[in-house]
């Protein structure tokens, strides 16, 4: 059993040890520039995203889309899940002087799965672009996004790059400084996925494209709805597409406890549709497949790894035959937890970038376990409630 929990501790360092080193030494293709062809008449896009008390993000977020410089036809459809603030208000000043601006108020609260299924079913769109309320597109976004669907007939989705604003003074009192290492590295990972394999493994829930034709309904409560909509596209054998030049930013919060609180719903997530996809694997690519092992399956269970690990160090009379081997496994079990607690307390008084670049992954991982444990509690009907923002 000794051998097996080495084995358990390896394959939680892939995600992040192999896995980088071999995205590194693949890197991007160098590709001659293709010039799509002008069709005669562009798709119909129709941008569709829920809201939830974003009043101090909606306004400027239409405002973008309203700026977009997409030459076709444009509509964009928001749901309101019963906001209490003025966002309501707010929507329906816009709607009354933008046409192609739509919205309603769900009944009830239904969570963002259940308001993109009714927007999909009110919008006309040849293509969907699904974001957040907190995101802002860059004047030619949508224009790219359809580019790269045009110069790849086989994607039915297409993932843009997505970057983190309010990037201020205060950055490194919080966390925000190790998110934009994390997204700039997830950017860099997908844009090589794709070059080598014709599949990015995900696309950003704030900035992807998606074929109405590829559209399947959001099973009720998902959390992680472009990983099941992208994720369900590879089973079918279709590409997702990964754009360099569709590119949005997101304001993120310099307070770790919302964000913690984020991870966790989006481990949740995770969780959700490893257990709806996981007897599917074998309709992937062999290229795909391996992909997703190593950078989204063991990562998302390097929490449960570890733990496995030291539970066989501490079967009695056979994983590990001398004292001294328990000990030190209880040591690094003792050890990792004392930093995850230092990582809540002592964090913010770092001054090392080093050392919060560790704390956050210990973090992750954290978080990665506690989704797990709500994903066993049961169903949910998917409701959130919005991460406070720098709104920079």
């Amino acid at each position: 059993m000794e051998a097996i929990a080495l084995i358990f501790w390896g394959l939680a360092l892939v995600p992040y040890s192999l896995f980088p080193l071999v995205m590194r030494a693949l890197g991007q293709k160098t590709k001659k520039i293709e010039e799509a062809k002008q069709q005669a008449k562009l798709p119909r896009v129709s941008v569709v995203f829920a809201a939830y008390n974003e009043e101090a993000n909606l306004a400027r977020m239409l405002d973008h889309l309203l700026a977009q410089d997409y030459p076709g036809e444009l509509e964009v459809w928001v749901g309101s899940d019963q906001s209490t603030d003025r966002s309501d208000e707010i929507l329906s000043q816009y709607s009354a002087k933008h046409p192609s601006i739509n919205w309603i108020r769900m009944e009830q609260r239904s969570g963002k799965a259940q308001i993109i299924n009714r927007l999909v079913s009110e919008s006309k769109g040849d293509w969907l672009v699904g974001t957040d309320a907190n995101i802002l597109f860059a004047p030619d976004c949508i224009r790219q996004l359809l580019l790269e669907a045009e110069l790849n007939p086989k994607a039915t989705v297409v993932g843009g790059s997505l970057f983190y604003r309010g990037m201020g003074e205060s950055a490194g009192q919080g966390i925000a400084d190790q998110e934009r290492w994390y997204i700039n590295w997830e950017n860099y990972a997908k844009r090589v996925e794709y070059d080598r394999t014709g599949c990015a493994m995900g696309v950003e829930g704030g900035l992807y494209a998606i074929r109405r034709g590829a559209f399947r309904p959001i099973p009720f409560g998902t959390f992680m709805e472009d990983f099941y909509l992208s994720f369900s596209a590879m089973l079918r054998g279709e590409d997702v597409a990964w754009s360099l030049n569709a590119v949005a930013s997101e304001d993120l919060s310099h307070d770790r406890n919302p964000e913690f609180n984020r991870k966790v719903r989006i481990a949740h997530g995770n969780w959700q549709n490893i257990g709806r996809f996981i007897g599917s694997l074998h309709r992937l690519r062999l290229s795909v497949l391996l992909v997703f092992l190593g950078h989204k399956l063991l990562r998302w269970t390097a929490p449960l790894l570890v733990l496995g690990g030291i539970l066989l160090g501490l079967v009695p009379g056979q994983a590990w035959s001398e004292g001294g081997k328990i000990t030190w496994t209880l040591f690094a079990g003792l050890s990792g937890y004392t930093l995850v607690l230092r990582a809540f307390v002592l964090a913010p008084l770092d001054g090392v970038p080093g050392l919060r670049l560790l704390n956050h992954l210990l973090l992750m991982n954290l978080a990665l376990g506690l989704g797990f444990l709500r994903y066993l509690r049961g169903s949910t009907n998917g409701v959130w409630e919005p991460t406070p923002r720098t709104n920079e």
